[in-house]
């Protein structure tokens, strides 16, 4: 197996997903930043064709959610986890634990958007790095 790392803004802000390849069988990954990286839930996302795909590269994918109570970590995680399983088309388990005390809506979206981004960033060296197996 073999690790691949993603990150994406900087210091309290700052995002990362660490995940082991299982080299096209799935993915096992953490998201995690902030001021406290934790274990706050896991999303499972398997990729499949739309039921009403019109191409067969037409995917989805279906969503499984696990959450520590009192934990919104997972709200997050679910698009991440459906975009990487999507884009990789493999399936992913995806915990998440993202932390910084009294954070601000814009602190939140900015987090968020850094999620966004550091999952491109993976998707991108995911794909990089598989070319050659």
């Amino acid at each position: 197996m073999k690790i691949i790392h993603a990150s994406a803004g900087d210091g309290r802000y700052a995002i990362h997903i660490d995940a082991f390849s299982t080299e096209g069988k799935g993915l096992c990954a953490f998201l995690y930043g902030g001021e406290i990286p934790h274990n706050s839930g896991t999303v499972v996302a398997v990729p499949r064709l739309k039921s009403n795909a019109a191409h067969n590269h037409d995917f989805t994918a279906d969503i499984w959610i696990s959450a520590v109570p009192h934990h919104k970590d997972t709200e997050i995680a679910v698009p991440i986890a459906k975009l990487m399983a999507v884009q990789l088309n493999e399936p992913i388990s995806l915990t998440a634990g993202i932390h910084i005390d009294k954070a601000s809506r814009e602190e939140i979206n900015l987090l968020c958007h850094n999620c966004k981004e550091a999952a491109l960033h993976f998707i991108e060296t995911y794909k990089k790095e598989t070319e050659s197996i």
